[in-house]
């Protein structure tokens, strides 16, 4: 959105509506097994994770909620499933009323051990009541196992769902998270607070998405976004371009050693040319203020283009010293005839470049203004410092 020129009527439009309904792009986290229940793990305890930091995430949403529904809450649950709850309800029933009075799971299994100790006497009504009680042990049996199977991983762990309930299978449960048909793959999405947070919501993302997958193991995980993708290209792009740019920058300086036979005025001519590399960085910031994906680039190429300009005058300079001139008439003829060679080149070259800040599109508008400007600094360097490095040093008294 930076990049694309303001005064284009579509981007215009874009940038009302962003403003209209204003939300950040999509955070999201994707997770797949075989196991649907191990899927089902993952997405609650990272759903935890990311509802645990709300400075940094917002409108975490990984399944749908019955009760957001109202009374056509159960519109949710497939017609045969509904069925087998209603009768699994009439034989759970005194269990569910256990469950009323529980707090957490040990106040639970001792009010179940009670109505048992109870139905050991001779009272015929709390006999019946645990006779009742025990249609529901495989629903407290699949409780106690999904809590065993919580305190074998770390993290905090999902409550007891419908399948932990009433028995009906993974399935069926997966009916109410974000999932593919088969089951394999479920997701978990979130939104950055605000465009400022962004790149911290990527990182500590995929920080959790580490964490949550040593405590569930066994499934693949990753996650995706817009956010992401940008975030990870401009990553992808600083990298490359600095390993670009120390190549370019080793592979001209050998170039020229090699050429020249030499390492004194070769590598004198490098150092200036990474001062105008500082310059054009300041100059970068004081004019554009940052550089995006495309103008990350001019490092290589302004490493390749003003490097010539110390060609050029070292040429020149070694030639007058062969005719048998001094050092300082050799530099001063250099300065007076190729110097202004070396003043047009440049200037042509940088005008070339800042020909590109007439166009619309914003990213090629900013490369052409650091490109041009670069050249333009690059030439202050190699017209004022590298004749005084010429003059001094070694090879001037072989």
């Amino acid at each position: 959105n930076d990049l694309v020129d303001a005064k284009e009527k579509y981007h215009q439009n874009f940038l009302r509506f962003r403003t209209e309904f204003p939300s950040q792009d999509d955070l999201v986290a994707v997770v797949e097994s075989g196991d649907i229940m191990k899927n089902r793990q993952f997405v609650e305890r990272f759903a935890v994770e990311l509802e645990a930091r709300p400075d940094v995430f917002t409108n975490v949403f990984y399944k749908g909620d019955p009760t957001m529904l109202g009374s056509k809450g159960m519109l949710l649950i497939p017609e045969k499933d509904l069925e087998t709850m209603r009768d699994l309800l009439a034989d759970y029933r005194p269990l569910m009323e256990q469950f009323g009075q529980a707090t957490n799971l040990n106040s639970l299994l001792n009010l179940v051990n009670n109505q048992f100790r109870a139905a050991a006497g001779k009272d015929e009504a709390a006999r019946k009541d645990a006779e009742s009680l025990i249609e529901g042990i495989p629903a407290l049996e699949r409780i106690v196992l999904e809590a065993g199977d919580s305190l074998r991983r770390t993290g905090t762990p999902p409550s007891p769902g419908i399948y932990a309930l009433f028995g009906l299978g993974a399935e069926s449960e997966k009916e109410f998270y974000i999932a593919s048909d088969d089951g394999r793959t479920y997701l978990v999405t979130a939104h950055a607070i605000n465009s400022e947070s962004e790149k911290e919501a990527v990182e500590t993302m995929r920080k959790l998405v580490r964490q949550t997958q040593t405590e569930i193991p066994g499934v693949n995980a990753g996650f995706t976004g817009e956010p992401v993708l940008e975030f990870d290209e401009m990553k992808q792009a600083e990298s490359d371009t600095m390993v670009a740019a120390v190549v370019a920058l080793a592979i001209v300086a050998l170039i020229f050693v090699y050429s020249y036979n030499g390492t004194g005025r070769p590598l004198k001519a490098t150092i200036c040319l990474l001062v105008g590399l500082g310059y054009t960085l300041a100059f970068t910031m004081l004019t554009v203020g940052s550089l995006n994906i495309l103008t990350i680039t001019f490092v290589p190429i302004q490493i390749g283009l003003a490097i010539d300009f110390g060609v050029h005058l070292i040429t020149r300079y070694e030639e007058e010293l062969r005719h048998g001139a001094s050092e300082l008439n050799a530099l001063r003829r250099s300065m007076t005839h190729t110097g202004v060679g070396i003043l047009t080149s440049g200037m042509t070259t940088a005008g070339a470049f800042l020909a590109m800040g007439f166009t619309g599109f914003k990213g090629v508008r900013e490369m052409g203004i650091i490109s041009g400007g670069g050249l333009i600094l690059s030439l202050i360097p190699m017209m004022i410092l590298l004749p005084v490095l010429l003059l001094r040093g070694r090879q001037n008294k072989l």
